[in-house]
């Protein structure tokens, strides 16, 4: 049996890595991800409006342009600007993109890559978490194998974001601790304090997962209460956290100086949402970990395919509790719901969807893979044939969906996590089909990024007219129309009223956010 499970893992961990590399440039671009491009090449966002956001029309090469590598642009331009503009994103993985672009090009596909290539590292770090954690080769296999073909991971492989990153050092820090914890030398708690540092200046989130372990530390022997005193590795974990926040705090200056532009950007994530819209999401996020198909959750027989894998999930979280060690089943669901806890706690108190959002979850996702990976292993070496049984129908059945899921998400040219671009293919081919069509848009909000995005989808026939934020700036432009179709995007109500009266044309709806005028 232990031959055949590691012969199958195997045939997994191979099939998801050629899946992680599959069709890198089929799906949109999204508007994350030109800021990722911006930020790789040290352009800005203030650059980007006041060079082109002003009452002219462009062409996409403008546009573009953004997203190219120029070598005038310097290493230091990148930090100030990520700094000052989005300091939300630490410098990590721009730093390293930036030198990658120099190799493999801007395109991307070739930006896409370097997450792709995080993703299978992961794959690497995932196996030596359960090598450090359980000791059991059987529970090694089979979370690689899963993670391999896990829908999520693959998902998250293939985005120009720092995702992939930051799984795999959530789960190297991961290791490192339980070495450091294991072998009690400096030299191993230095390898831990690096990690938190890498882990800090590529993620911010990365703070939820050193809380995690400074719990785990207290509870398996780093504090003794009567009479109550540090142990040796209670004392270490806290000077390597020390030395982390340090170390972050270039970095926590921008945080802090540039309060008010990250509240600005995360204030949607203060928004609350419906109880049962809040839970429908929140297990959408959990299935989609074996289980992807794209859903947005609003079928109801949506919940008959989730309600399995979320039981199986919450089944595998008692199971690790029930018969795990101390230090196995402690370490699990500290990483699942430490991180959940701290974000969900704002929620309910004050309001919000922090805990819903998916790529802040990284951590608690692990947790669960970890503790399905633990149920399936043991139920495999049972003694009784019935439990050997059920572990490998569960664990092929979890392959097999996953399998199917990436299969189907490989040939799809927009996922669910594309959010805000989710429709760019479909106004994209709209554009396309009108000949010399002009699109309309402003410098509010999200529409710089989705204006570059949709570049990358048209051809060279579509023209944009771009003009300052129409909030603050509500004079109707004067339009070059000769021979054009006018295409609006995300623009508010009062000003395309303003739009088809001064045109005298009639706006119609024809995409999400998208609208046509068409002059009588």
């Amino acid at each position: 049996m232990a031959r055949t499970l590691r012969f199958f893992c195997l045939f997994l961990l191979v099939l998801g890595i050629v899946f992680r590399g599959v069709h890198l440039g089929k799906k949109v671009y999204w508007h994350d991800e030109v800021y990722t491009s911006m930020e790789m090449t040290a352009h800005s966002r203030s650059e980007l409006v006041q060079t082109l956001f002003t009452s002219q029309e462009v062409r996409r090469e403008q546009l573009l342009a953004f997203q190219q590598f120029a070598p005038d642009r310097t290493l230091a331009q990148l930090w100030t600007t990520l700094g000052r503009e989005d300091p939300q994103h630490p410098p990590c993985f721009y730093i390293l993109g930036w030198y990658w672009i120099q190799v493999f090009g801007d395109s991307p596909v070739a930006v896409r890559s370097l997450a792709v290539v995080f993703g299978v590292l992961a794959l690497g770090a995932m196996y030596w978490l359960c090598q450090e954690l359980f000791h059991d080769s059987s529970t090694r296999w089979v979370a690689v194998g899963l993670m391999a073909v896990s829908p999520f991971h693959v998902l998250y492989a293939q985005e120009a974001r720092e995702y992939s990153l930051h799984t795999a050092l959530i789960l190297v820090s991961s290791t490192l601790l339980l070495r450091s914890l294991r072998l009690a030398t400096w030299q191993s708690w230095a390898w831990y304090a690096l990690s938190l540092v890498i882990g800090l200046y590529n993620a911010l989130f990365m703070g939820l997962v050193a809380i995690a372990h400074g719990v785990y530390v207290a509870l398996n022997g780093g504090i003794h209460w009567r009479p109550l005193r540090l142990h040796r590795g209670a004392i270490a974990y806290l000077l390597a956290g020390t030395f982390a926040l340090l170390a972050f705090a270039p970095w926590l200056w921008f945080l802090f100086s540039s309060a008010e532009i990250v509240k600005g950007s995360t204030a949607w994530a203060s928004v609350s949402l419906p109880l049962d819209l809040s839970l429908k999401l929140q297990g959408l996020n959990f299935s989609r970990l074996w289980l992807d198909f794209d859903w947005n959750g609003e079928s109801g027989w949506v919940l008959a395919w989730m309600l399995p894998v979320l039981l199986l999930e919450v089944y595998a979280l008692g199971f690790t509790a029930r018969n795990a060690t101390y230090s196995q089943w402690t370490f699990v669901l500290l990483l699942t719901f430490v991180p959940l806890l701290i974000l969900g706690l704002p929620d309910v108190l004050s309001g919000g969807q922090r805990s819903l959002v998916t790529r802040y979850l990284f951590p608690s996702f692990l947790g669960v893979q970890l503790a399905v990976a633990f149920l399936i292993s043991q139920s495999i070496q049972a003694l009784q044939r019935s439990k050997q049984l059920a572990g490998a129908s569960v664990g092929l059945a979890l392959a097999t969906i996953g399998w199917t899921s990436i299969v189907i998400s490989s040939q799809a040219d927009t996922w669910w996590n594309k959010v805000v671009s989710y429709h760019h293919p479909a106004i994209a081919q709209i554009l396309n089909n009108s000949e010399h069509a002009l699109l309309l848009t402003d410098s509010y909000g999200i529409n710089p990024g989705n204006v570059i995005s949709l570049s990358y989808l048209t051809n060279p026939n579509t023209t944009y007219f771009l003009v300052p934020e129409v909030g603050q700036f509500p004079e109707v432009p004067k339009l070059p129309l000769q021979n054009k179709r006018l295409f609006l995007l995300n623009l508010p109500e009062p000003y395309r009223q303003k739009l088809s009266k001064a045109y005298a044309g009639n706006l119609n709806q024809v995409e999400h956010e998208f609208w046509l005028l068409k002059q009588e």
